[in-house]
């Protein structure tokens, strides 16, 4: 293993929280680094008199001998996800603290939200050695979080063979247009322009699944997100997302997430995190995220 990273690193509290419209946090007096992820709502913050507001998709960092406070949207729940941490940031090369940024608005595609999702998940695994690449990643994010570098491109892999990217993007593109529509082979097929046959095996070749089943899977993928940011019923996010009834729904989501919709909706809101759809995932197939209800 890498030596460390982070000279005395340590992990505090980490979770996901949730706060009803009109709620508010603080004033606290911060005695370690806290992230912060807003994954949906928004708050008006104050730190240390400097007064901004925070959208979905905002990323906080505040930083010891900070006084924080939140009022949370007066509209919607704000769902947010957090950890506390402290290292010894006198070694090593890092920055005056006076230079450090406050708060950064981060696209979906962003390397900082599926790292909140690993270091959270991570720090409730019972796995040896997590300790260092928990450190690591929080290294990582901050590095990117104070140089401002943390965009990564949303194509897939480049190593894939252009006509199955050219599908994946349309499959992106047709489930933010309409989620409701059927995304058939034919439209995936003239978009990659190659035969459906010919995309079928070069799906299957590379992917081990067909791009229609990967449509599926990204079907999934928002229904999930749905479950997490919104209010919406089982039965209106199976009619949103486009499947034919709550119970084909409920036992597609299933077979991929190991849960039932209804327990991933409260695990995750309750601050235990469920591994997500790891061939979505991989793909980089992630949906621009949605508005909670």
């Amino acid at each position: 293993m890498a030596t460390n990273v982070m000279d005395k690193f340590l992990l505090g509290a980490a979770g996901i929280a949730a706060y009803p419209p009109g709620a508010t946090f603080g004033p606290r007096l911060l005695f370690d680094f806290e992230f912060l992820w807003i994954m949906a709502g928004s708050a008006n913050c104050d730190f240390d008199g400097q007064k901004f507001h925070a959208g979905q998709g905002s990323v906080i960092l505040g930083r010891p001998g900070m006084t924080d406070r939140y009022n949370w949207d007066t509209q919607e729940r704000t769902l947010l996800a957090f950890f506390h941490f402290s290292f010894d940031y006198s070694e090593g090369d890092w920055p005056s603290l006076k230079t450090w940024p406050v708060v950064r608005s981060v696209a979906s595609e962003d390397v900082l939200p599926p790292l909140f999702r690993y270091v959270i998940g991570l720090s409730r695994a019972d796995k040896p050695g997590k300790e260092v690449l928990i450190e690591a990643a929080v290294a990582l994010m901050l590095r990117s979080f104070l140089s401002g570098q943390s965009a990564v491109l949303l194509e897939p892999h480049q190593d894939l063979p252009a006509p199955i990217q050219k599908a994946l993007k349309a499959i992106r593109e047709a489930l933010t247009r309409d989620p409701i529509e059927p995304v058939t082979l034919a439209v995936l097929a003239k978009a990659a322009h190659v035969s459906p046959e010919y995309l079928c095996r070069l799906f299957r070749r590379h992917l081990n699944l067909g791009p229609l089943e990967c449509a599926g899977l990204a079907r999934l993928e928002r229904a999930a997100s749905l479950l997490v940011r919104s209010n919406l019923t089982i039965k209106e996010i199976a009619d949103t997302v486009g499947f034919a009834s709550p119970y084909h729904f409920s036992n597609k989501f299933r077979k991929v997430y190991g849960v039932s919709p209804k327990y991933y909706r409260w695990s995750m809101q309750s601050g235990f995190l469920i591994t997500g759809n790891p061939v979505i995932e991989h793909l980089q197939l992630h949906l621009p995220a949605v508005a909670s209800s």
